[in-house]
């Protein structure tokens, strides 16, 4: 498992490294290698009877609700017409400027 460690340079000359996300695991050590090996074992005790595992949450697709509320709707045609006429007047105000080639 590859976890991020946050390795700070404190003014007292000490070093902090906190992982990543959890903001109660960090520890202090004289050196880099101090901390990181004092965070191991930090999270070593803290893991030791207990695992990390996958939560997957389901959330209603609110978009796809409305897939099709149109579909009979008299006026979704003309809208569609309406929508394209618009977007033909105004497609050179909302397209993004492309480089000009200098050498023609």
């Amino acid at each position: 498992m590859t976890m991020y460690v946050l390795i700070e340079n404190k003014p007292t000359g000490k070093v902090t490294a906190s992982l990543i996300g959890w903001p109660s695991m960090t520890v202090q050590g004289n050196t880099e290698v101090e901390a990181m090996n004092a965070l191991r074992q930090l999270i070593a005790l803290h893991l030791k009877d207990a695992r990390i595992v996958p939560l997957d949450i389901e959330t209603e697709r609110t978009w796809l609700q409305t897939a099709g509320v149109f579909k009979d709707d008299p006026f979704a045609a003309e809208f569609d017409v309406l929508m394209a006429e618009y977007r033909c007047e105004h497609e050179d105000e909302n397209s993004p400027e492309l480089p000009r080639d200098h050498a023609a």
